[in-house]
């Protein structure tokens, strides 16, 4: 199936020069945005209708290199009614496609079984909205299973318009006679449409997506955005209060250069790697600044799939790289506080307490990921003990600062078996179940 963007208007209410297409949305374009989604549904071609500044997009996609993930179609009728747009692409579809409406963002959860509707028109809806301006979305009236209007104006509705729809060909015919008619918008042709042809309904149910037609909409749609792809529910206590905040900012600077989310794994990782170096070195000044370090490496280690996700990077190998080196970064750490305490104090007590704390962090790390390899599904439970990667850096930062290794490896040792413990026995009910 190939899919159609329309994008040719001027997007008057934005005030902004540039084509909506073009929007900045977390350092992503809403035409970037676009492609992601719907080559991740499987789509082979994507075609894209011009018109307002058609020259300016088209300078974008090539310094983007997409010119070979889009192809260009030019409306010049595109002042008339975004219906036109819809038909300057009859001579390059031949099958069903999908048309999208280039001002809109979607979230590709919701989409992931729209493909597979083969009809002469179907239209994405949504029964359950939450993020839209319901007064400005276009509204659905159904009847008895059939839709029966279709406007922003309706008083009793029952459905949003998503703005996605799923058409074959004969939908390019039906536009010219509802052009005849002296109509001249989509909507339009949607109202001639439910006179005498069924329309098939594909719902999102409160998925994410937007209609974004002001600098209001804009900002919210970007606020929604951050919250949704960057803050993660899962996110320990000095993550979500102290790590995220700052990793975001630097997050959306990275996402200005080249640097991919592997090399800032890989940043991170060198940044640990120069903590456990200070530690090792046991005087007072080494200690300070390798605690920081640690740190510094906990709040850049949340970069790395922030910028993925920024930059639809994410991928299997990214995620095990970063899962490997922060378990490597956590043992060397470790070994460093240990070394350094031991040639200060020429002491060999601090070795199994630094064990503990490496069986502790170990313990914490393996148990949550074999839950999830061998179970399917995260390891959600109710509460749980502050032991999570970040605390655990956070502790380390200070340990070298205030000089209390001992005491912080023991703390790190302990809560991590206990909280090991608690998730067994938690999890011992499900287990049996499950027999």
């Amino acid at each position: 199936m190939d899919a159609l963007i329309i994008a040719a208007g001027d997007g008057t209410r934005m005030c902004n020069s540039k084509p909506k297409i073009l929007l900045n949305i977390n350092n992503k374009s809403l035409l970037e945005y676009h492609i992601n989604t719907l080559t991740k549904l499987g789509i082979k071609k994507i075609y894209l209708v011009l018109g307002y500044k058609k020259e300016m997009v088209e300078d974008f996609i090539k310094s983007k290199g997409l010119s070979r993930r889009v192809k260009v179609i030019y409306n010049p009728d595109w002042e008339k009614g975004n219906a036109f747009s819809v038909l300057a692409a009859e001579s390059h579809i031949k099958g069903d496609f999908l048309l999208v409406m280039g001002d809109h963002y979607y979230e590709l959860e919701p989409l992931k079984g729209i493909t597979r509707i083969r009809t002469d028109f179907a239209m994405v809806v949504d029964s359950e909205p939450l993020h839209i301006d319901i007064p400005e979305a276009t509204k659905v009236r159904i009847k008895n299973g059939r839709v029966i209007g279709i406007g922003k104006r309706l008083k009793k509705f029952d459905t949003i318009d998503a703005g996605i729809f799923i058409c074959s060909p004969s939908i390019f015919d039906f536009i010219k006679k509802s052009l005849k008619e002296g109509e001249s918008t989509w909507n339009d042709v949607k109202r001639d449409w439910i006179l005498d042809n069924p329309v098939t309904l594909y719902d999102v149910k409160g998925g994410l997506w937007y209609d974004i037609d002001t600098p209001e909409d804009l900002a919210r749609i970007r606020n929604l955005i951050e919250k949704r792809t960057l803050w993660k529910p899962r996110d320990g206590i000095i993550s979500r209060y102290l790590n995220r905040p700052i990793s975001i900012r630097i997050s959306n600077l990275f996402a200005k250069t080249p640097i991919t989310p592997n090399q800032v794994t890989m940043l991170s990782f060198f940044i640990a790697l120069i903590s456990a170096f200070l530690f090792g070195l046991g005087y007072r000044a080494a200690l300070i600044f390798g605690g920081i370090s640690a740190q510094i490496s906990s709040i850049i280690d949340g970069c790395d799939g922030e910028v993925a996700r920024i930059k639809g990077m994410s991928s299997p190998f990214g995620a095990y790289l970063d899962s490997v080196l922060d378990r490597w970064a956590d043992g060397l750490i470790i070994f460093g506080m240990a070394f350094g305490y031991s040639i200060l104090h020429s002491s060999i007590s601090i070795w199994p307490i630094a064990l503990l704390a490496l069986l502790g962090s170990i313990s914490v790390s393996y148990t949550e990921s074999k839950f999830e390899s061998l179970f399917g599904k995260p390891l959600l439970l109710s509460w749980g003990l502050p032991v999570k990667r970040d605390s655990r850096l956070f502790l380390f930062m200070l340990g070298g600062v205030f000089n209390i290794i001992p005491l912080v490896l023991i703390i790190v040792g302990s809560l991590g078996i206990i909280e090991s413990l608690r998730r067994l026995l938690l999890l011992i009910p499900q287990g049996e179940k499950s027999q």
